[in-house]
């Protein structure tokens, strides 16, 4: 077996077919010590591969609901957190903890192939195959093409599995090759010869943990177990949550023995076709008088706690500093220097800080106060006060594995740079500040796309002279034993006086000039956003940096979007989610509505595909150069045409020249009688409520 880093001159289809095949091993191995002894082997694949698997994940974010994750399974999804999943178990008499053996490990190519055999071709409504090519930037993306054949999931099974060299590394019977068949009714055993199938000497692959892909396949192949494990949690009155391979279970009552031993039972039950087994020395049953936590976080009140021990490990920095003086107590406790002890505490609040906010914040306050303190100052500072006591090696495993699945789901996140614009933007902010790691820098993006510029607060008052504004969003970054630091974006700062103003550029990089009146304007937001519902949009106002105005794309949501009746006392109509609109909140008003008029423009246009009944031409096309240089033409100059109306004045800046061509020309394919009806109904939204019926009419355009 050859490694894959020999093959960087193959091209996609060959290298994908070299994967498949099995005749080149493209992971790198990593042997990790787990907190509580042995090792842990992570797989990471190499670039290639990667970028490969990120695009798969791109596709399989966006199956239809009957083939998402259950809602149960907390872990690897956007928008879910370790907060979320301890919530469900509030208010707990009980709670009963169980913890899968080898989870990733267990899971293996057939278990892939039977989770997704039907989820692809139902992602259009056709049968399709996988096909793998590289954009203009030379980075993977998925096609699907129609075809006769059945889906290859066979070769998605093996992209996102692993399949180490060298003997009784993998399983070696992966539904290939040949069969045996087991008899219960006569106890023989026979084989049978599976010839119509490819790869046949090939050795079955699991999942590797270290792809960006194996949480999410990893839900997708759980989704069966986690609704039957579900009902009969239901069935003996408890909730059910998965987090990756922790299983809880908790009740507000009393557990019956049997019943718990009842439950158990069905659990191995329904891991049994899975091949997985539970870790019996991880089972926990917590009852009144125990600790009743759920990944750390006390669930046995009406609201999520951290456990005593999470909050003496924070106080025991804040009594140390007090006592003896950060310099002192930084000393002590063997930190390099001052800035390595102060990211550990602000690391420890800011997970704090998501579990009981009130009280991180108090401590936040303090530990800034003791972090002002000249060094040789050894005046007490009054804190809240807790005893010393050691941090157990539980809680140390707990943290650990909250701290591995928070970086996982950051990462997982960072799918939104699969498009050359985004990267594009994401590396020139990795160019712009030097100060901090090119990984940080991606973390910063993911928690507020759109940001500027970052620097810890202490250093925006030091050089900049400036400070925090109320209610500024901490950012988090990593940093050695932290394992975070808080930064914050320049726009949710202010200046102090004598500050030297920074250029707009800076502050407010996609301002729009207008003239146009505030009532005016918030007459026209409030109309528009009244006739998104009949269109199946639904608006969401995101907390983004200033250099972020909006995205829009299809929903997988399988809601209602829903707007108020047009008397009072009218039943409220609803309509089918299905697309989504994310617009900045913190653009100035006129911003957010020539976002907004751009984002209608895409959707008027067709770039998403049809509307409801189809009330525009479907004009998707897969993205391209020319595509993308398209669509932001259309869309950009709709929104020009939209707020010229308002304004005869307006100026918007030279946003659409960097679409043009060489030559400075309007691409061919650029549909202007469409744009022009697009303008006009934007136009028209923002007058008056328009009837559903007449919002949904057919646009004739050209395709």
């Amino acid at each position: 077996m050859t490694r894959a880093d020999d093959f960087e001159d193959l091209t996609p289809a060959q290298f994908r077919e070299a994967i498949v095949s099995g005749s080149i091993y493209p992971y790198t191995e990593h042997r990790i010590h787990k907190p509580r002894g042995g090792l842990r082997t992570l797989h990471t694949p190499v670039r290639r591969l990667s970028e490969m698997q990120r695009a798969i994940l791109a596709r399989l974010e966006h199956l239809p609901p009957g083939f998402q994750p259950h809602p149960a399974a907390f872990a690897y999804r956007s928008g879910r957190s370790v907060v979320d999943c301890a919530a469900v178990h509030l208010r707990a008499h009980t709670v009963v903890r169980l913890d899968i053996a080898d989870f990733f490990g267990s899971i293996r190519e057939r278990h892939i192939h039977a989770a997704l055999k039907d989820a692809w071709s139902h992602l259009t409504g056709h049968e399709y195959r996988i096909d793998l090519v590289e954009d203009d930037d030379g980075r993977p993306e998925i096609g699907l093409r129609r075809t006769g054949r059945t889906l290859r999931t066979f070769a998605l099974a093996r992209l996102v599995t692993v399949s180490p060299p060298g003997p009784n590394r993998t399983w070696t019977n992966r539904g290939t090759g040949r069969r045996v068949v087991h008899l219960e009714a006569t106890g023989q055993s026979f084989s049978v010869a599976r010839p119509d199938l490819v790869h046949q000497h090939t050795r079955e692959g699991f999942l590797p943990q270290g792809a960006p892909t194996s949480g999410y396949v990893s839900n997708l192949v759980m989704r069966e177990f986690d609704a039957v494990v579900t009902h009969a949690a239901e069935s003996l009155g408890l909730r059910y949550t998965r987090y990756s391979d922790d299983l809880h279970f908790s009740s507000r009552r009393r557990v019956r023995h049997e019943d718990l031993d009842r439950l158990v039972a069905r659990v191995k039950n329904a891991l049994e076709p899975l091949g997985m087994r539970l870790n019996t020395n991880k089972t926990y049953v917590a009852r009144p008088g125990a600790r009743r936590s759920v990944l750390g976080i006390l669930v046995d009140g009406p609201a999520p706690r951290l456990t005593r021990e999470y909050k003496r490990r924070i106080t025991k920095h804040l009594r140390g500093a007090a006592s003896f003086g950060i310099d002192q107590h930084r000393h002590h406790q063997n930190f390099e220097d001052l800035a390595e002890l102060d990211a550990h505490v602000t690391g420890l609040l800011s997970f704090a800080h998501m579990v009981e906010p009130g009280w991180a914040e108090e401590q936040l306050d303090d530990w800034k106060r003791l972090r002002a303190m000249p060094l040789g100052h050894e005046e007490p500072v009054p804190v809240q006060h807790g005893l010393d006591l050691p941090w157990g090696p539980e809680i140390e495993a707990s943290q650990a594995e909250l701290a591995k699945t928070s970086i996982d789901d950051l990462v997982r996140g960072a799918q939104r740079y699969r498009s050359s614009s985004d990267y594009r933007a994401m590396l020139e902010f990795v160019g712009r500040f030097k100060r901090y790691a090119p990984f940080n820098a991606m973390v910063v993006h993911i928690q507020k796309p759109g940001a500027r510029y970052v620097l810890s607060s202490s250093k925006w008052r030091s050089t900049y002279r400036r400070v925090l504004k109320p209610g500024a969003q901490p950012l988090l970054i990593f940093q050695p034993r932290g394992p975070y630091m808080l930064v914050y974006d320049v726009g949710d700062t202010e200046a102090l006086p004598g500050a030297m103003p920074l250029p707009k550029a800076i502050t407010a990089p996609v301002s729009v000039a207008s003239r146009a009146g505030e009532k005016e304007l918030n007459d026209v937001w409030h109309h528009t956003l009244t006739n998104l519902a009949p269109l199946g949009v639904r608006l969401t106002l995101v907390d983004h940096g200033a250099s972020s105005c909006g995205r829009t794309y299809r929903s997988a949501s399988a809601g209602f979007v829903e707007r108020p009746g047009s008397r009072p006392g009218d039943s409220r109509e609803l309509y089918p989610t299905l697309f989504e609109i994310e617009v900045n909140r913190n653009l100035p008003l006129l911003d957010r509505y020539a976002t907004l008029a751009h984002e209608l423009g895409h959707l008027l246009c067709g770039h998403l595909g049809a509307g409801p009944d189809d009330a525009w031409p479907d004009r998707f096309l897969p993205r391209t150069v020319d595509v993308h240089a398209r669509n932001e033409v259309e869309a950009e100059s709709i929104a020009y045409m939209v707020l010229k109306r308002l304004d005869p004045d307006v100026r918007m800046g030279a946003y659409i020249t960097g679409h043009l061509g060489p030559d400075q020309r309007v691409p061919e394919t650029v549909a202007l009688n469409l744009a022009f009806k697009a303008a006009g109904q934007i136009i028209e939204m923002g007058k008056r409520r328009i009837p559903a019926k007449s919002l949904q009419k057919r646009k004739n355009g050209p395709g």
